[in-house]
């Protein structure tokens, strides 16, 4: 057997056992979904780290680290200041929710509910499969073979293990590949060590850059406030990684979770970009971008291949198993059924998988459109930023006119904004703020309609 395929081997072999080693619990919605509330802090920390890390983090920050993008720690830093502001204000309110989707309790009526979750659904399932691509076109350079063969077989260890255990499963896998991507980097690291005085003439100069301009937000004031705006979406609106947080425990624990998790993603993100950055000081010819791969693919180690292997694998089913549980519990609250959640989970699965599939056609026609799909919740993070916000804050759920009036007030605002340049991190800012607006306003007219129609003889 060619040694380059033994890591990847021992990795699937320790993931298909994993369900073997758990008590078999009842399938509620709360055991499956959830984990039955039960999870620790350690457990629920590397979950989230591990879930966030998917395979565009792994080859994306080791190219900004190839780029000299050290002031990427301010966005880090924000990461932990909009984990720590969700943790306070957002999570008490989100952790008392007793549904199987976080959205539901958001909606005033079934309309609204049904709108927003169906606006949660599309955009999940487009930036989730185009990242799930990704992890496919990542093994097939590696390995050879055809994108969707390793979609497909990824799609199958990721199904086995997540749909019989449920979030339980997922965790305890998360654990481990949490794991592997932070000790890889860290080998990484080790290997590509640069001599001499770098980290006195490269590292520190490149830190902190200040500089206001709209079309320029890689520097570190705006970087700060698109890494709090952008955690406060993803931690504190998307069921996706909120799911592991409220199957911690209690409310306490959870608040710990958060905070950690933002420590945790830093650590995670700054090792790649050190990886990338090390890379460039040893071979400053690997071209624009996938330089981590290149280097990869050059060493001919096999031992080194196999273990990138894992770290994309891992990383890709991370991505996988998390979203087909967080979109299942969304599905189940909408079909109102009392089917096992299983069945949920398997859907998402499927159409997961379907999604991926479909950007092997999509890539052949326009390399733009992935860009555009990898950043799909960005469209509805402003409008899901802003509900959360209001339902926060205001104590109210909405209709469905102040809710749609939000989806697509946030939509418009990053597509205009997109059009003319601006940089994602105001737009982060903008599409928020302009969403709370456009709900503070819809309320307003939907409040009057009720009075003028309450008071008609």
């Amino acid at each position: 057997m060619d040694p380059v395929y033994i890591p990847l081997i021992v990795y699937l072999i320790i993931v298909f056992c994993v369900p073997l080693f758990l008590k078999k619990d009842s399938t509620s919605d709360e055991s499956y979904f959830l984990a039955g509330r039960t999870l620790g802090v350690r457990a629920s920390f590397l979950s989230v780290v591990a879930t966030e890390t998917s395979v565009a983090t792994v080859l994306i920050f080791p190219a900004a680290g190839y780029a000299g993008r050290w002031n990427l720690i301010a966005l880090c830093l924000g990461y932990i200041v909009g984990r720590l502001f969700v943790a306070r204000f957002y999570l008490k309110s989100i952790y008392e929710m007793t549904d199987s989707s976080i959205y539901k309790a958001l909606g005033s009526d079934n309309p609204s509910r049904l709108f927003l979750e169906l606006a949660y659904l599309a955009a999940k399932y487009i930036s989730s499969g185009v990242r799930f691509f990704m992890g496919g076109l990542a093994l097939a350079e590696l390995f050879g073979g055809p994108v969707a063969f390793w979609i497909v077989l990824t799609a199958l260890v990721a199904g086995v293990y997540s749909l019989s255990g449920g979030l339980k499963a997922v965790v305890v896998t998360d654990q481990l590949q949490g794991l592997i991507l932070f000790f890889t980097g860290l080998a990484l690291l080790g290997l590509l060590w640069p001599a001499g005085p770098f980290f006195s003439e490269k590292v520190l100069p490149s830190l902190f850059s200040f500089k206001v301009d709209l079309f320029d937000g890689a520097h570190t004031l705006p970087l700060f406030i698109g890494g709090a705006v952008v955690s406060i979406g993803s931690h504190g609106a998307d069921q996706d990684l909120l799911q592991r947080v409220l199957a911690v425990r209690n409310l306490k624990l959870a608040r710990r979770t958060l905070a950690l998790s933002g420590v945790g993603a830093t650590v995670v993100i700054m090792t790649f970009i050190g990886v990338g950055a090390f890379l460039y000081a040893s071979n400053p010819d690997l071209g624009e971008t996938g330089q981590l791969m290149q280097y990869v693919k050059l060493s001919a180690n096999p031992i080194l291949t196999g273990l990138f292997a894992v770290l994309v694998a891992a990383a890709a089913m991370s991505t996988l198993d998390s979203a087909i549980h967080s979109t299942g519990a969304v599905w189940k609250s909408i079909l109102s059924s009392h089917r096992s959640p299983r069945w949920f989970s398997l859907l998402s699965l499927a159409l997961l998988t379907l999604s991926a599939l479909a950007f092997i056609f999509f890539q052949q026609k326009a390399d733009n459109l992935l860009a555009l799909a990898l950043g799909s919740m960005n469209y509805i993070n402003g409008g899901l930023i802003g509900i959360f916000t209001y339902y926060v804050f205001w104590k109210k759920p909405l209709s469905v006119l102040p809710m749609s009036l939000a989806i697509l007030t946030g939509f418009f605002c990053t597509l205009l904004l997109n059009l003319v340049s601006v940089h994602w991190t105001y737009i982060a800012l903008a599409a928020s703020v302009s969403a709370l607006l456009a709900i503070l306003l819809g309320q307003m007219v939907h409040e009057r309609w009720q009075s003028r129609f309450s008071q008609t003889p």
